[in-house]
């Protein structure tokens, strides 16, 4: 029996995620890291509300988070009619990848159970330019808020357009 992958810690390589998207085209981290870090979500499926509402939630900061330099990219384990159903459920426009089993055992997140077979656990990582892991969270997941905090650390870029935030500018 072959050893399970263990989940990167931060400090380690990111594995290679090179998988097709909801929204159409490819999706490669090794291309996306040197523009910026990239926040990868591993996720279930529409089948799971807490991760459709995980996703809702990311949406509404989505744009903050795209502005601090980072990307967003959604990994599942699922056919491309149902990545392209999540997209709908949840709002998101980041990238939402599909057919991610392999990738899903690489991290150390593949998960199966008899309702619905194969599927990915939650987990949440920033992946740096450097395309190591700069942040993981495997139990629970980070608020969207957090996240743009840590991207903008990497970043040194604000997140969005600074309406939420008091005080002086620049």
């Amino acid at each position: 029996m072959a050893k399970a992958a263990s989940v990167p810690r931060p400090g380690s390589e990111a594995p290679e995620i090179h998988l097709p998207s909801a929204q159409g085209g490819q999706f490669r981290l090794s291309v996306r890291t040197p523009r910026g870090p990239v926040v990868v979500v591993f996720f279930r499926g529409c089948w799971s509300g807490e991760d459709v509402e995980y996703f809702r939630a990311l949406a509404e900061r989505e744009a903050e988070i795209n502005h601090a330099g980072a990307t967003i990219a959604g990994v599942g384990v699922m056919e491309p009619q149902d990545a392209r159903e999540f997209v709908r459920a949840s709002g998101i426009k980041s990238y939402v990848l599909y057919g991610g089993e392999a990738v899903a055992e690489e991290y150390g997140l593949l998960a199966r159970d008899r309702e619905h077979g194969a599927f990915a656990r939650p987990a949440v990582f920033i992946v740096g330019p450097d395309r190591r892991v700069a942040h993981a969270w495997v139990d629970g997941r980070p608020a969207p808020e957090e996240i743009l905090s840590r991207v903008s650390e990497i970043t040194g870029l604000p997140g969005g357009s600074g309406a939420e935030e008091e005080g002086g500018g620049g």
